[in-house]
Formats: structure tokens, C-alpha cells, sequence
């Protein structure tokens, strides 16, 4: 009965992280699958079936667990920012995230602190903050992110919106595009996000053809680090899938 009522406990765990606005989604269907899989475990047991098959139904979640695990220890690695010695590029991506109307959440707002540093520092350098109009959202993520920067005293010569991406792909490829178009060399871009989503951001900036760096901005609380990781463990998976379509 232990596993059963852990597994109970773990469901719980899982069904409340999916209804609270904690943006912990990832996280609560993780435990429910490990809850079903604790359950299926206690079934066999008290069915009394062959114990291979437990032994089987724990190695595959054992390795399952490792993986994702691993994971999320190369994207925390590879989450952190790059040393920009001399010579940093002058063609920089800044990342959408969530809005709240006509403010950045605190997630973006980091991203265009660090944006803003960046551009105080290199008066060369010209910023595409990218971000389409979600589905909640009452403007453009682009839109707010560029008001964000000019309040920060960046002038608007040195900001370009980039309106219609919904993707993180799509971030990269349409900014690479408006560059293009402006006579901007984007061999190398510099990339400005999440020290969560770095990884794949930088991934997806190869597979377009760019020398990608990056800028990575502070996740807190821990839980939402955590959870974001996890996350894009599985969007990473998806990021080379979509690649060796192409």
C-alpha cells in the first residue's frame, strides 16, 4: 500500500501544479507520470506478476529519469553568458517572453536589463527585440520591449521590433531576415535571453547558419528555474527534430 499512497501523493502534487498560476505546468505532468508509474508498480505487485516485468517498468523509468536529469545539467551548463571580449557583435536578438499589457514580466524585464547594459556599453550595436502578439496578450511583446528600452535611454535608431515571431525559431530567423535587409552582417549574433532557454536559443541560431553568444539573464525563484529546465529538455528534443526535417 506504501507505493500506492505515494503515488496518490505525487498525483496530487502533479493535478495542483497544473492548476495554480505558478507557471509550474512541466513540473506537475512529470509527477503525474512518475505517479502512474508507481501505481502500474503496485498493480503488478499485488496481481503477483512475473517480476521481470517490475524490474523492466523500473530500469525504463530509471532511464528515462537519467536523461532528462542529464539533461537538464547540460542546459544549466550551457545556460550561462558567454565572455564577450572585444570585437562582441553588433547585431543582437532579444527574446520575448510574457507581457502584462503594456509591461514586461519579470522574466522579460531581466532580459532587457541585461539588453540595455549591453547597449550602453556598445554604441555600435543595434538590438531586435522579437515577440509576436500572443493569444492574452493585448499588443505585441516587441512592442513593449522596445518602449522598455527607449525608457532606459536607448535611442529608437538603435532598436528594431520584430512583431510576428511565435517561436523561438522564428525569433531568430525574422530578426536574421530584418537585419539582412538593413545591411547588417549577421554571421555573428549575440544572443539575449533566459539563462533557461540559452541553450536551445544558441542550438537554433547554428542550424541558421550564425555564430551565436549569448547573454544570459537570472531565473528566480528556484522552482521556476527548475521547471523551465525541465521543460526545455523536451523543447530541445523537439528544437533537433525539427532540424533534421529540414
Amino acid at each position: 500500500m506504501t507505493l500506492l499512497w505515494i503515488a496518490c501523493a505525487l498525483a496530487a502534487l502533479g493535478v495542483a501544479a497544473l492548476l495554480l498560476p505558478l507557471h509550474v505546468a512541466m513540473t506537475g505532468i512529470c509527477l503525474l507520470g512518475l505517479a502512474a508509474v508507481l501505481a502500474l508498480l503496485w498493480l503488478l505487485r499485488r496481481k503477483k506478476c512475473k517480476k521481470g516485468w517490475s524490474v523492466l517498468l523500473i530500469s525504463l523509468t530509471a532511464v528515462c529519469m537519467a536523461a532528462v536529469f542529464g539533461g537538464m545539467a547540460v542546459i544549466a551548463v550551457q545556460g550561462r553568458s558567454d565572455s564577450l571580449g572585444s570585437g562582441s557583435p553588433d547585431f543582437v536578438v532579444v527574446l520575448g517572453a510574457q507581457i502584462h499589457g503594456s509591461q514586461p514580466s519579470r522574466t522579460l524585464r531581466e532580459r532587457l536589463d541585461l539588453a540595455a547594459d549591453y547597449l550602453g556599453k556598445n554604441p555600435a550595436a543595434k538590438a531586435f527585440v522579437s515577440g509576436g502578439q500572443g493569444a492574452d496578450e493585448t499588443q505585441t511583446e516587441a512592442s513593449v520591449m522596445a518602449a522598455y528600452l527607449a525608457g532606459k535611454g536607448i535611442p529608437d535608431s538603435r532598436i528594431v521590433e520584430e512583431s510576428e515571431a511565435s517561436s523561438t525559431r522564428e525569433n531568430l530567423l525574422f530578426s536574421q531576415e530584418l537585419a539582412r535587409q538593413q545591411g547588417i552582417d549577421t554571421a555573428r549574433v549575440l544572443i539575449i535571453t533566459s539563462d533557461f532557454h540559452l541553450c536551445r536559443a544558441k542550438y537554433i541560431a547554428k542550424t541558421l547558419g550564425m555564430e551565436p553568444s549569448g547573454l544570459a539573464s537570472t531565473t528566480t525563484p528556484w522552482i521556476l528555474k527548475v521547471n523551465y529546465e525541465l521543460r526545455e529538455v523536451f523543447a530541445f528534443v523537439k528544437a533537433r527534430a525539427l532540424a533534421a526535417e529540414e
